[in-house]
């Protein structure tokens, strides 16, 4: 069973949160709307990666074969999300006007190749769909399920191979320090030398928020009091800038709400709804917009949430809740 459904702690309800935001920034996105464009989607995702970092190198240490740790991890993730990508390949083709041969030779094809291997940044759209949107993308939120798993691939070679010359505590402050300098150096390159901005949300850059979530398995910041997330919430709003002191606070800020706030129980009928939010929410909010439900931002919200929280459920009932390895 996973550690955060053995211990009274605040995962399950943060990542729902989480994800919201991230769909309610992407409706600000997509629809240009000045209010929810404010909305904290990239701080939501680095929040994420901070969970990530605790729960998977948890759950890695926990087992006891590598077969083992892959198997639940693709489990975790990989049905559903093929399920999603299948979905838009096949709802992108009732919306195309040629034969389906000349629609997988369109780029369909190449979509549905690239995504299945994790890499939707090498075809990002379907021929046909969407194209009058704000963005064609069909599901812009994938990029960082790229990153978990690249991540996943890591947590092996990290705390299976590499601590064997390093303890693991030590190794993960390293492995983060090399995190930060890469940030800046990446950076530096993005500012005098023209390279994208995307490139610095990707690993290594990336690695700094999964290694100081993986460090509360070594050393928990125990010293973090209730009354902290008055400094914190602040700095990760409004310091963004000061990328050391924003990873650290985003990393202290969620082990706050996770372990020093009162348990908030996530109902059963419910279930952990995060990953269906987070996957499902991108397309659907597509297709309300491309159908006009969003002329009206406040119908639009609100069928768009009706929708997502129950394709969000039904994928936890019927789908991933069948397929959690539990030992």
């Amino acid at each position: 069973m996973s550690f955060y459904l053995v211990v009274k702690n605040n995962f399950d309800v943060l990542r729902i949160f989480l994800a919201v935001l991230v769909f309610y920034f992407h409706i600000g996105i997509e629809t240009q709307n000045q209010y929810l464009m404010h909305v904290p989607g990239g701080l939501a995702v680095h929040c994420f990666f901070v969970i990530s970092g605790y729960l998977i190198v948890k759950s890695y240490l926990k087992r006891k074969t590598l077969s083992v740790y892959a198997k639940s991890r693709f489990l975790r993730i990989y049905p559903l999300y093929f399920l999603v990508i299948t979905t838009a390949f096949i709802f992108g083709y009732f919306h195309y006007s040629g034969s389906f041969i000349d629609y997988v030779n369109n780029g369909a094809g190449k979509y549905l190749a690239s995504n299945y291997l994790f890499a939707n940044f090498l075809h990002p759209t379907l021929p046909g769909l969407f194209e009058n949107n704000f963005q064609p993308f069909v599901n812009a939120a994938l990029w960082t399920i790229k990153i978990e798993v690249m991540f996943y691939v890591c947590v092996p070679i990290i705390y299976g191979v590499l601590n064997k010359k390093l303890d693991n505590k030590k190794l993960t402050v390293l492995l983060g320090l090399v995190s930060i300098c890469c940030f800046y150096t990446v950076q530096y390159l993005i500012e005098y030398h023209g390279l994208p901005a995307s490139i610095n949300r990707q690993l290594p850059s990336m690695l700094v928020f999964f290694m100081l979530g993986a460090y509360w398995n070594f050393a928990e910041p125990k010293f973090l009091r209730l009354w902290h997330l008055l400094i914190l919430i602040p700095i990760v709003l409004f310091l963004q800038s000061w990328f050391v002191i924003y990873a650290f606070a985003v990393s202290f800020m969620v082990y706050v709400i996770v372990f020093k706030l009162k348990p908030i129980t996530v109902s059963k009928r419910i279930g952990d709804i995060s990953y269906g939010i987070y996957i499902w929410h991108f397309p659907i909010l597509q297709t309300l917009i491309m159908y006009g439900f969003f002329k009206n931002i406040y119908q639009g919200t609100a069928i768009a949430t009706v929708l997502v929280f129950s394709f969000a459920m039904i994928s936890w009932h019927f789908i991933e809740s069948k397929l959690v390895v539990r030992h």
